[in-house]
């Protein structure tokens, strides 16, 4: 499903508290509606989406009550700024660690070793969580840096162009490169109104064309 489907199905309150009851473990649809305050014929409604989405699965106990689960991890970042949008989501795939096989217990082991375990393992989830925040911070200066230059570019750009459509083109150009449809659809222009100032871009050696996937595919030089 693509990301921006995700954002919609996320824009509902109620859905955003049943995935976060599911995030701590598997629910019944009962269970679901108690918690949350909801009748149990919304719930279902709202179980039925997310679960059409691909956010979560459900089972049914031989008692043949159904309950409901998440289905993998998913990571949904959305960045926003004067010159960006986009929202991305990838899969979060479980790694097996290296550093928690030396803190296996026997087959022997009492509680008194599982709670040395236990306390072993979340010291080890503290130090992740750490490295996870320091990625982060790098993240932002990285995408700071960006939006700086992001930012010299625009300026360069109206400098450039000779007119608000060649500076349209620069621009949508600068996110990424495209073809012509995509262009005229990100643009909401048409194909034909923009050929004759692509072509002045290449005339000018601003912009080149290249194939790519039987596509004609432009970029800035």
């Amino acid at each position: 499903m693509e990301s921006a489907q995700f954002l919609d199905i996320l824009g509902n309150k109620n859905r955003r508290n049943i995935l976060q009851l599911l995030a701590s473990r598997p629910y019944y649809i009962s269970e679901i509606s108690d918690r949350i305050g909801l009748g149990q014929k919304a719930v279902l409604d709202h179980l039925g989406l997310l679960e059409q989405s691909g956010l979560i699965r459900s089972k049914t106990t031989k008692q043949r009550r159904k309950y409901y689960h998440i289905t993998e991890n998913l990571k949904l970042e959305v960045f926003v700024s004067p010159y960006s949008y986009t929202v991305e989501t990838s899969v979060v795939i479980q790694q097996p660690s290296t550093q928690t096989d030396q803190m296996q217990p026997s087959d022997q082991a009492g509680g008194s070793q599982s709670i040395k375990l236990l306390k072993q393992l979340n010291k080890y989830l503290f130090q992740l969580e750490s490295k996870r925040r320091q990625l982060a911070e790098k993240q932002c200066k990285v995408e700071g840096e960006m939006i700086d230059i992001m930012s010299k570019c625009i300026d360069m750009i109206q400098e450039t162009a000779q007119n608000n459509p060649e500076a349209e083109i620069m621009t949508e150009l600068l996110k990424h490169p495209q073809d012509k449809r995509s262009l005229s659809i990100n643009l909401d222009l048409p194909e034909y109104f923009l050929e004759e100032h692509i072509q002045s871009l290449v005339d000018k050696q601003i912009i080149i064309k290249r194939e790519k996937d039987n596509k004609k595919i432009m970029s800035l030089l």
